[in-house]
């Protein structure tokens, strides 16, 4: 169809459109055809067309002006060299990949992890303490070198250097540096194994290497080389009662026995305590803290032996458990086992004891007591039959301790002190009840402990030990124990001192003295704190000024003064104070006195409090001292009155 080019052309063809006296020709339906139609399959052949029978949809429409269609272009047909060149890059690709294939897959290329071997071969069976000897071989396969070659060798714990100053052994490295190709180098080692008897150790070896051209490192690994300790040079042996009383002293024997073939020299052995077992002795005595002794030397199937003695406390059927090792010392800490040769263990359970034992001290029966310093401490002992039979011929016994007594620090009524028992001791012979105690009788004991001369860290202990008789139905007489221990700890004493006084320290006081109405007059204020038998921390000392008393910010002294303007209250920190030391501050004030305090002594300062902590005992410190006023002492040769405001 043409273009319509005007307005008046569409408005034509609307009126044609809507015109209803324009003929229409007749409307004929069509069918659609089934007929196929053949068309290629490839681009070759230039398609036959077969003209359809068809009906022409068009057929009673009106007939149009409209141009012929250009006819199709002609299809050329594609080359068929660009196929052979797809199909021939395939198969070269898939022959890569073959050739890559074997060539990995037989070894073909330079250098391959699996072409090195670490191999590691020693004594399978050693004895503890004996020196091991090893061969480590490393293998290069390869048709190249490798280069920087170094061996890694991981120890287990107990592996000791050789030689007169042995170290102990973690990791080693031992550089090879260029492995030829085909080449095997063997690597000797000696070390000394430790371990328990039995124990099963391995050792691990790693070759780090680099081949030419490259920074990269590589690593191979060896199969770990296993051995067994056939035989420990050292064994523990313990003894110690399996059952104990909460509150008994008991005793553990610890024995150390040689096995090795030459001398064994600075054995350590130590012991690791559970909460309930306080050390009180041993025999020989450790060298450091409570738990660690030395053996100097131990010859083969020489013994050592050593006694050790705690008390045990806890509840009924409550078990403890003692933990022993033994070794050579660690070259860096000699208090610490470097390998441990041998261990042990000593197992106690708490039974109900056959005595029951109860102390207090001052009316208190925690096992550890504070004591105001020289005050006389009031001991009471109850002891309680708990058999369901009745026991005999009880005793008792206090043993006393610590550097807070004298011989004659305890005393009581029927006791008897033993000076070369260093014992005080209640029998039948002085005490009659004694003689039969029935279940569940009980019997006390009270005594008096005076402190001695005044010392630092001052304290007692009191171990009471009980003994009594019984005759079982089998007619076998059997000793009870029952024991307990308390402690007592002398808590300081603190001292705090104050005055006002005129140019005293380094201050220039001014003013009247008597104080007169309306003029002003400055004091110099001294406190001084002052620690007891024991170092004090945490030291406070607070105080205020009146109302009408001014500060003139003028002090010194050790710590540090705080004061407050507006609540005029003061505060002097002190710190740490050590045995029997006194710090000091001076400071300046000054006063105007009003008509309302004539023929009075106003108040400079008013009452000081001192607070501390006690070093030793952890209890807080406490002392007060009164007000200051414009009295001055009469030590500084002052007239009476020289503080009462006059005119």
């Amino acid at each position: 169809m043409k273009p319509i080019r005007s307005q008046e052309q569409i408005e034509e063809m609307r009126q044609r459109l809507y015109d209803r006296s324009t003929q229409v020709g007749q409307d004929f339906r069509h069918t659609l055809t089934d007929e196929k139609i053949d068309v290629s399959r490839d681009w070759s052949v230039t398609p036959k067309t077969t003209k359809a029978n068809v009906s022409d949809l068009r057929d009673g429409m009106i007939a149009s002006s409209e141009e012929p269609l250009d006819e199709a272009p002609k299809i050329t047909p594609k080359r068929h060299y660009r196929g052979f060149v797809l199909s021939g890059s395939l198969v070269i690709f898939i022959l890569v990949a073959a050739m890559t294939s074997l060539l990995l897959y037989f070894g073909f290329n330079q250098v391959s992890g699996d072409n090195i071997e670490v191999v590691i071969k020693g004594q399978s069976l050693v004895g503890g303490g004996e020196t091991m000897s090893l061969q480590v071989a490393v293998i290069n396969k390869n048709t190249v070198p490798i280069d920087s070659a170094t061996l890694i060798l991981r120890y287990p714990k107990g592996t000791r250097s050789t030689g007169d100053s042995p170290r102990n052994l973690f990791e080693e490295r031992i550089p090879i540096d260029v492995v030829a190709p085909g080449e095997e180098q063997t690597v000797p080692v000696q070390v000394t194994v430790f371990g328990e008897e039995n124990a099963e150790k391995k050792i691990e070896a790693t070759v780090e290497y680099r081949i030419e051209g490259s920074d990269t490192t590589f690593y191979k690994e060896a199969l770990p080389f296993v051995f067994r300790i056939s035989s420990a040079p050292l064994v523990i042996r313990i003894e110690n009662l399996k059952k104990v009383a909460s509150g008994q002293m008991t005793e553990v024997v610890i024995t150390a026995v040689s096995n090795a073939s030459a001398p064994l020299r600075d054995v350590l052995i130590t012991a690791s305590y559970p909460n309930g077992f306080d050390f009180e002795k041993s025999e020989p005595a450790p060298i450091y803290g409570e738990n660690v002794w030395r053996i100097d030397e131990l010859l083969p199937e020489q013994k050592s032996v050593i006694k050790l003695q705690g008390l045990v406390t806890g509840l009924t059927d409550e078990t403890f458990r003692i933990n022993f090792s033994a070794g050579p010392a660690n070259p860096d800490n000699q208090y610490l086992v470097g390998s441990v040769l041998a261990d042990s263990r000593a197992d106690f359970i708490i039974e109900r004891p056959f005595i029951d034992v109860q102390i207090a001290i001052n009316n208190d029966s925690d096992r550890s007591v504070i004591i105001p310093q020289n005050e006389i401490a009031g001991v009471i002992v109850t002891i309680k039959n708990t058999l369901k039979e009745s026991v005999y011929d009880m005793a008792v016994e206090v043993v006393p301790g610590g550097n807070a007594l004298r011989e004659d620090s305890v005393t009581s009524a029927n006791g008897f002190y033993d000076s070369n028992r260093k014992a005080v001791r209640w029998e039948v012979s002085n005490n009659p009840s004694f003689d039969q105690v029935l279940p569940g009788d009980e019997r006390q004991l009270e005594f008096q402990v005076v402190q001695g001369p005044e010392k630092t860290s001052s304290a007692f202990d009191m171990v009471v030990n009980v003994y009594a008789r019984r005759v079982s139905e089998s007619s076998a007489v059997e000793t009870l124990v029952g024991t307990v221990k308390a402690e007592a700890k002398y808590s300081s004493k603190i001292a705090l001192r104050s005055q006002a006084g005129r140019d005293s320290a380094s201050f220039v006081d001014r003013g009247p003295i008597p104080p007169k109405v309306g003029e002003e007059t400055t004091y110099t204020m001294t406190i001084v704190a002052e620690a007891g038998a024991n170092s004090i921390q945490n030291s406070v000392v607070e105080t205020s000024l009146p109302l009408y008393v001014d500060w003139l910010d003028l002090y010194e002294g050790e710590g540090t003064v705080t004061y407050n303007p507006v609540s005029k209250k003061l505060q002097w920190a002190i710190g740490d104070i050590g045995v029997q030391e006194r710090k000091e501050l001076s400071f300046q004030v000054s006063i105007r006195p009003s008509i309302s305090q004539l023929r009075k002594a106003p108040v400079l300062l008013r009452a000081q409090t001192m607070r501390a902590n006690d070093r030793f005992t952890g209890v807080l410190l406490q002392a007060t001292v009164l007000e200051i006023t414009t009295e001055l002492s009469r030590e500084m040769n002052s007239l009476e009155d020289n503080g009462v405001v006059n005119r």
